[in-house]
């Protein structure tokens, strides 16, 4: 494979990558504001559709990037910490989203009208967008990593701002799970 041809199947599974992040986004603002079962099930279907989007968008990644890191680049700090924080990606996304969903489509599959009080908190499940918040700066945070390219401290130090970033874009969230379980911050 020539580097340039790898090089831009790396960038269109960043770009798919991207775009997958960006419709669960937009599924999880419009699962909130569902006030009929057939709206969540419309926007569970968007959602279903990233179980496809975003892996193979990841598989795309990966095996151009290695074949880059073969090519030319060799294992550099910088690498390891970008493939570290893309398995953080795929375990908050797998931990938060997969079992959380699979609970919505059952409960979606079983009702019509109006939604429920029980499946409205489902769709209002503040973990979403902890999860959302984190994942999205952790991967602005891989591409700040492919294009500094900093040493392993460095390294270090972007993907703790990400996610620390992350984590303060997800505050809203983050402040009302404490209220609920009686602490403040």
């Amino acid at each position: 494979m020539n580097d340039s041809i790898a090089l831009f199947l790396h960038i269109v599974g960043a770009l798919g990558f991207f775009m997958a992040l960006g419709l669960e986004q937009a599924s999880l603002i419009y699962l909130r504001r569902a006030t009929l079962v057939e709206q969540a099930r419309d926007w569970l279907d968007v959602f279903s559709s990233l179980r496809r989007l975003g892996p193979i968008s990841l598989v795309v990644i990966l095996l151009s990037g290695f074949y880059l890191m073969a090519a030319s680049l060799g294992w550099t700090a910088w690498i390891i910490v970008a493939l570290v924080a893309m398995v953080l990606i795929a375990a908050i996304g797998g931990a938060v989203a997969g079992p959380r969903m699979g609970a919505m489509e059952k409960m979606v599959a079983k009702e019509s009208g109006m939604v429920s009080s029980a499946l409205q908190q489902q769709l209002r499940n503040p973990l979403f967008s902890i999860s959302m918040q984190v994942r999205s700066a952790i991967a602005l945070g891989i591409v700040f990593l492919m294009t500094a390219k900093p040493d392993l401290a460095g390294s270090l130090i972007t993907l703790g701002i990400a996610i620390v970033i992350g984590l303060v874009a997800a505050l809203p969230a983050l402040r009302f799970i404490l209220v609920q379980r009686g602490m403040e911050i």
